[in-house]
């Protein structure tokens, strides 16, 4: 004969159990949107903590008895690999937030550097103001002009003229980069006349290539040292008459002979060729006279003194024993800035109107017994 008094507890162990793998079950599928992703880290945790403990429903069978079982053996249906796995998910999204937190950060690295680079030659112009003014109850020496500014513009004040009108550094080193390949394998070290910012130095530094810099500006030499370029202050022809012959491997000058008169250009191309080995190169960028956009930018600067055509620093070269030379047209026009070119004329406007900005005269000192 059955036992009826046990009846009702078998009954409820039964539907116990039913509840407990149905909660445990429950637990483990994904739902809702942590099955779709979530919305942040924070959605995982809170799915985790809703199974920490199975729940009995409002009007179920013996309710409150159930209730106060589950209570009292909480820990023995507690989904513990649920929770971890709701966990790692969590973690992971909170990696992929710190992630994209650090390349946010590094943008902003870089734009604070390259403005704090600009405030740096800003002061550094300001502090050349104050040294000039301070200089002047007790005059220098006299000596030969360098190049560049005039007396009528200070150093300082030019310094800043250039900041806003020739062009970021990114801007002229992106440019400049054309330039390297010609100098790999020169037999010396490279003179950068008039060396500026010293972007150019800084990509022959990148490349292993023995560099050394001059220029007239105390501004500019005082930034190129700060980075740790070997830059004279003075004068270009100077620097040259100095240099035993045959001593440097190239010798380049960005944006320079527009400021001189056509003899100190000779007498440059003259000094330039008795430097130079064997092999050495040679290279001279300029406005571009071929093209009239272009004469804007020369006349912009006023311690320009003359365009140089490409034809006539070729032959000045060749006078100067440059027997191999080549032009180079460079910093082409963005296309928005020239005609549309439905017919040969407006091709031929474009070249005139609208052509490459600058030019690069390079040359060559041939190798011993290849004499022209």
């Amino acid at each position: 004969m059955p036992d009826t008094k046990a009846a009702p507890e078998e009954t409820l162990e039964k539907e116990l159990a039913a509840e407990i793998r149905a909660a445990i079950a429950e637990a483990a599928a994904p739902s809702g949107r942590a099955a779709e992703g979530g919305d942040a880290p924070r959605d995982s945790v809170r799915i985790a903590e809703n199974y920490l403990t199975p729940t009995i429903p409002e009007g179920a069978p013996l309710a409150s008895a159930k209730k106060t079982v589950l209570r009292g053996l909480r820990f023995l249906w507690r989904d513990q690999s649920t929770f971890n796995a709701l966990a790692l998910e969590s973690f992971h999204r909170l990696r992929h937030e710190l992630a994209t937190l650090q390349q946010q950060f590094g943008t902003f690295r870089a734009a604070a550097e390259r403005e704090i680079g600009h405030l740096r030659r800003l002061a550094a112009a300001q502090d050349a103001r104050l040294a000039s003014l301070a200089s002047r109850a007790a005059p220098e020496p006299a000596r030969a002009a360098p190049p560049g500014p005039s007396e009528a513009v200070p150093a300082g004040v030019y310094s800043l003229f250039q900041e806003r009108f020739r062009g970021s550094t990114e801007a002229i080193t992106q440019s400049q980069r054309f330039y390297v390949d010609f100098l790999r394998g020169v037999p010396g070290p490279v003179l950068d006349v008039g060396c500026g910012r010293g972007e150019f130095l800084r990509l022959l530094r990148e490349e292993k290539i023995p560099a050394l810099g001059v220029d007239s500006s105390p501004v500019s030499v005082a930034f190129c040292r700060a980075d740790g370029f070997d830059v004279e202050e003075g004068d270009a022809l100077a620097a040259l008459g100095r240099r035993p012959a045959a001593s440097l491997g190239g010798v380049v000058a960005f944006q320079v002979v527009e400021h001189w008169p056509p003899d100190r250009i000779f007498a440059f191309l003259t000094e330039a060729r008795r430097v130079l080995a064997p092999d050495g190169v040679l290279i001279v960028e300029t406005v571009n006279t071929d093209s009239v956009s272009s004469l804007r930018s020369f006349f912009l600067d006023p311690t320009h003194v003359r365009p140089v055509p490409s034809e006539a620093l070729a032959f000045f070269a060749e006078a100067a024993g440059f027997p191999e030379t080549r032009v180079e047209f460079r910093s082409p026009q963005l296309p928005e800035a020239r005609l549309s070119e439905t017919t040969e004329n407006d091709v031929k406007l474009n070249r005139l109107l609208f052509g490459p900005q600058d030019y690069a005269l390079i040359a060559r000192v041939p190798l011993a017994g290849r004499e022209a």
